[in-house]
Formats: structure tokens, C-alpha cells, sequence
């Protein structure tokens, strides 16, 4: 879409040793983002389209950085500067985590749809320009369902509607993150799995926003719900309220998977059950480290693709 691939694929950057992840975010990484978007929403790269949004992507995003952060204005400065000039100043001098806030934003814009044709390709983008700088992040991609809706004229038409927008994701080790979180987040993106995925999403915020307990309880709402929609796949009988145990227990027999699996995959629900905050921690406060959250997330990922797999869903 971009090239950036050929852009940093040069001799300076060839053959360097991989980089342990920073979570700092530098003023190049800034600095490219906001070139990428002013190159994307100028319509330099998108020959099918035609129009300069970049004012109307500014204006937009600062609508939205303003109503976040409570104030009309986002620096202290003159008092017309422009909305364009407020944003970038602001962006220059926040703090990381409100930088990442602006990249969520970037794909939340209406005037999106003008300047990229498949919205996930400048997801890709900015993904390139993590890895460029090492930070642990990514970024999700959009979740769609098809719907039929009725025209004016009576017709009917296939729309496609977003179920999820891009959000920043810690990724803190490199090889779980592609070989289980990633692939896991691809198979929920399923329009059949839509509350699974948006309950992952949000075990992935709450561990980016330190919450612990709170992301292994979206955790297990996650394999819980996932494991519905297997038995509804499959047409397998379960009850809507059934617990993590029996939907394992009725997975395993209907797979035919060796029963010891019911105690490793029920350990999901025991870190929720004994960790989070679906349940009272009685006289003893628990508590959960980030090392327990991690576990939780990436145990989620890949208990969700092995049963995938075990039942010819993947």
C-alpha cells in the first residue's frame, strides 16, 4: 500500500540483531505515524479516489482528542490556533498512552472510507511502523458481519457492518504473540464469534490498562462463548447458562479428545474463579500480578485454536 517495506529495507537496517521490545513511544515513531496519515488522508496513494481530506481528518480527530481529555483546546497557545496545528503540537508533547489513544482514533474517522479501499491495509501500516521502532504494540484489525438491509426501493442489499475497530494491544513476547494471541484474534474475527472477540479484546485492554483481574475475567467469558458457538457449529446440545466445566466436558466427548484435556483447558476458568473479579475475594484480598494476567491471555489464545482445530472450525 505504502511501501514502506522498501522504504526501511536498506543496508543500515539489514541484518541487525533483533531488538528487545521498548514501551516508550519515541518522536520517530510519532513522527511517521503522522506522516503516514497525512500521506493516506491527502489521497496520495489511493489512485480510485479523488479529494484532500487531511482537514476534515484533523478536525475530526480533534473533536475527538478535545471531548477525551475535557478541554477546547488541546496546548496552551494562542487562542485561534488552528484545530490542525493544536492537534499536532498536542501530539508531539503527550504522553505515550495518549498517543496510542490518537492511533485508535485514526480508524474511527468518517472520512476514513475516502482514502483507503481496505481499511485493514493501513492497519498493516502502522503495525510496520511498530515493528520499525520495536514497541511492544499492535494493532488489531476491523471485525465485520454482513447484514441485509432494505432500500428505498424495496430492495434488498448485503452491507457489511463493523463489529470492532482497531485497538493498540501489548504484544510481550514475540513468539507467543504470532503463534497464539494473532492467530487467535484472525479466528474471532469471524462474525460468528463476535462476542468472543469483543470479550478478548477487552481481556487485552484491561491487561494493557493494568487491570489484571478484570482481563481474566474477560478471559473466560471469552472461551465460554467460543465454546457456545462450537457447540451451536456442531450441533452439539448445551444449555445457555452450562459453565466452562460442562462445555468442556461435552466438547471432549463430541471431539473425542482424551479426557485429560478437561483439566488443562478448565484451568481458564480457575485462574477466573480464583483471581479475578467475577467472584468475592472473601477474607483474603487475591492478588493478581501481571505474570498471572499474561498467563491468563495467552492460555485463552491458545485453548481457543486448539479447540478450533480439534473440531474442524480452523
Amino acid at each position: 500500500m505504502k511501501k514502506l517495506d522498501q522504504i526501511f529495507e536498506v543496508f543500515s537496517r539489514r541484518g541487525r540483531p533483533d531488538q528487545p521490545f521498548t514501551y516508550n513511544i519515541p518522536p520517530s515513531f510519532r513522527n511517521r505515524v503522522i506522516m503516514l496519515c497525512r500521506d493516506t488522508f491527502s489521497n496520495k496513494y489511493n489512485p480510485a479516489s479523488t479529494g484532500n481530506y487531511i482537514d476534515t481528518f484533523w478536525r475530526e480527530v480533534h473533536r475527538m482528542l478535545t471531548y477525551r481529555h475535557g478541554r477546547p483546546q488541546l496546548t496552551i497557545a494562542a487562542p485561534f490556533i488552528s484545530e490542525t496545528m493544536d492537534t499536532a503540537n498536542f501530539l508531539t508533547t503527550c504522553k505515550g498512552e495518549e498517543f496510542l489513544d490518537f492511533i485508535e482514533y485514526v480508524f474511527q474517522v468518517g472520512c476514513l472510507f475516502h482514502v483507503v479501499q481496505e481499511e485493514n491495509d493501513l492497519v498493516e501500516e502502522v503495525n510496520k511502523l511498530f515493528a520499525i521502532d520495536a514497541l511492544g504494540y499492535e494493532l488489531t484489525n476491523f471485525a465485520y458481519e454482513e447484514q441485509m438491509e432494505e432500500t428505498r426501493q424495496f430492495e434488498t442489499r448485503k452491507v457489511r457492518i463493523t463489529t470492532a475497530w482497531p485497538q493498540v494491544i501489548r504484544k510481550d513476547d514475540q513468539a507467543i504473540h504470532e503463534t497464539a494471541v494473532k492467530p487467535a484474534l484472525q479466528f474471532l474475527s469471524d462474525p460468528a464469534f463476535k462476542s468472543a472477540n469483543l470479550e478478548y479484546l477487552e481481556a487485552l485492554k484491561d491487561y494493557r490498562d493494568g487491570k489484571w483481574g478484570n482481563s481474566l475475567t474477560m478471559c473466560g467469558s471469552a472461551f465460554e462463548s467460543v465454546m457456545k458457538v462450537i457447540c451451536e457449529k456442531k450441533k452439539w446440545t448445551y444449555a445457555q447458562d452450562d459453565t466452562a466445566d460442562t462445555l468442556i466436558k461435552i466438547i471432549v466427548a463430541k471431539a473425542g479428545l482424551e479426557t485429560h484435556f478437561i483439566q488443562q483447558l478448565i484451568t481458564i476458568a480457575t485462574l477466573r474463579n480464583k483471581y479475578s473479579k467475577s467472584h468475592g475475594a472473601g477474607a483474603q484480598p487475591r492478588k493478581v500480578t501481571p505474570g498471572i494476567a499474561l498467563f491468563g491471555l495467552n492460555l485463552t489464545a491458545s485453548a481457543i485454536l486448539f479447540l478450533a482445530k480439534e473440531t474442524g472450525l480452523n
